[in-house]
C-alpha cells in the first residue's frame, strides 16, 4: 500500500475502526500511567509532609538538649560567677555564640576563635571573666567601704551605680548620663 491508498483508506469504516482500536489501547496506556503518577505524587506528598513533620520534631528535640546541656548549665555558671541577672540571658547568648560551644559526648564544649584548643564550660566561663565585656556585668565581689562624697551627693554608692548601670543595659535602656 502506497500513501495515496492508505489515506483512503484511512478514511473508510474499516481504517476508522482500525484507528479507533489503536487510539484506545494508547488512551488507556496513557490513563493507567496517570493513574501511577497521580498515586506516586499523593505518596510523595504523604512522605514529604511525613518528612517536615520529622524535622520539626528533630528541632524541637535539639532545642531541647541544647537547653538542658548547654542554655542552662551556662545560666547557672553565669549566675555562680555573680553575672547581674538582668544581663544573663543576652550574656549566655554571646558567649555560646563567641566561643561556638557546641554539644559534644553530653558536654559543652568551645573554643576561643582562632584556637583548636578545646575549653570545658568552666574554662570558657573563666576566659569570659578576664573580659572586658565581663567588668559590665560582674557584681562586684565585696562592697567598697569607701565612698567619694561625690557618690554621696548623688545618693548611690559605685556598687549600685554599677547594679543599676547594668540592670539598664539588660533592658535595653539607654546609659544614664547626667
Amino acid at each position: 500500500m502506497d500513501i495515496k491508498e492508505l489515506e483512503k483508506w484511512v478514511t473508510t469504516n474499516e481504517g476508522q475502526q482500525w484507528l479507533e482500536a489503536q487510539k484506545k489501547g494508547l488512551l488507556d496506556k496513557n490513563n493507567e500511567l496517570l493513574e501511577k503518577i497521580t498515586g506516586s505524587n499523593a505518596t510523595n506528598k504523604t512522605l514529604n509532609e511525613r518528612i517536615t513533620s520529622l524535622e520539626s520534631d528533630l528541632l524541637k528535640s535539639q532545642a531541647v538538649v541544647n537547653d538542658t546541656l548547654l542554655s542552662k548549665p551556662l545560666k547557672e555558671k553565669l549566675k555562680q560567677k555573680g553575672v547581674f541577672e538582668v544581663l544573663i540571658p543576652e550574656l549566655s547568648k554571646t558567649i555560646s555564640d563567641s566561643y561556638a560551644i557546641q554539644i559534644v559526648n553530653g558536654n559543652a564544649i568551645g573554643k576561643v576563635k582562632g584556637n583548636e584548643t578545646e575549653l570545658t564550660l568552666d574554662q570558657i566561663i573563666e576566659s569570659w571573666s578576664k573580659s572586658d565585656q565581663a567588668k559590665d556585668s560582674l557584681k562586684p565581689q565585696e562592697i567598697k567601704t569607701q565612698s567619694t562624697s561625690a557618690d554621696f551627693k548623688q545618693g548611690i554608692t559605685p556598687t549600685v551605680d554599677r547594679e543599676l548601670a547594668a540592670m539598664r543595659k539588660g533592658a535595653g535602656l539607654p546609659e544614664n548620663k547626667e
